[in-house]
């Protein structure tokens, strides 16, 4: 059990592939509620995670509020979990969990609240990395950071099996100059189904609300087309069913090999 947990670890955050089918910059411009803009920053950059280089991409989301003066903005991350870590990781989108996977959730989800913890500690490293890539270099020399306020990972809505999610507060602390920051990371099918796509907002944790309602319902919809993809199905529970019937025949034949 513990073996499992520690191999999903390294993959529940960061470890990124290929780019997703879906246009996440169209998807925003046509969902995206008044006073609300969404902007993709060019080019690829990279974040260290679990002793690799996980590549990604980046926007900014923005919401003007101009009747009570309020204005917040934060980035949008995005990648893709390769497909051995989108195997281990996609029983956790069956409608309805065995025992077995409720265990290795759990476990998962120990670790993520364990400050010693392996993934805990990768995760300290890969929030550092964005901060290099923010301030540059002695940002490593200058900066320490801390997670807390954490969200397990879970559904993003308890009728709705095809998005997970997790969070948490992130602190820099430059020197004794402190800055909250948040972030709460997505995760979804591909619609081949080998890989896992993963959004991120990170942005500072005054003003967040806003943002979270916007990315959540963004999730959602970019869920919804990468699974109904090229099959076109006019229903998500027929690609879940399908999933969990098939995860059914599998420990079938598992226990009948025994």
């Amino acid at each position: 059990m513990k073996k499992i947990a520690s191999l999903l670890m390294t993959a529940v955050l960061f470890m990124g592939a290929s780019a997703a089918a879906y246009d996440f910059q169209a998807l925003a411009e046509k969902n995206l509620p008044d006073r609300f803009t969404y902007k993709d920053i060019p080019g690829t950059q990279t974040i260290p995670f679990a002793g690799g280089e996980v590549p990604y991409q980046l926007g900014q989301l923005a919401v003007n509020l101009n009747s009570a003066k309020k204005f917040s903005s934060g980035y949008i991350i995005r990648t893709r979990l390769p497909q051995k870590s989108a195997k281990m990781m996609m029983p956790f989108f069956a409608m309805n969990l065995g025992e077995e996977q409720w265990k290795v959730l759990t476990e998962v989800n120990r670790a993520f609240l364990d400050p010693e913890s392996t993934l805990r500690k990768d995760m300290e490293k890969t929030m550092m990395g964005l901060a290099i890539n923010a301030m540059g270099p002695l940002a490593e020399k200058n900066v320490t950071v801390e997670i807390s306020s954490e969200e397990p990972l879970r559904r993003l809505a308890g009728n709705e099996s095809y998005v997970l999610t997790a969070g948490a507060r992130v602190i820099y602390n430059e020197e004794g100059l402190i800055l909250p920051m948040y972030t709460r990371a997505y995760l979804f099918p591909s619609e081949d189904r080998k890989y896992l796509d993963v959004l991120m907002l990170f942005t500072p944790d005054e003003g967040k609300g806003p943002l979270i309602y916007a990315i959540d319902d963004l999730a959602k919809i970019a869920a919804k087309e990468e699974l109904l993809g090229k099959r076109q199905y006019m229903d998500l529970g027929e690609i879940l069913g399908d999933s969990q019937k098939r995860r059914a025949e599998r420990e079938k034949q598992a226990s009948e090999s025994k």
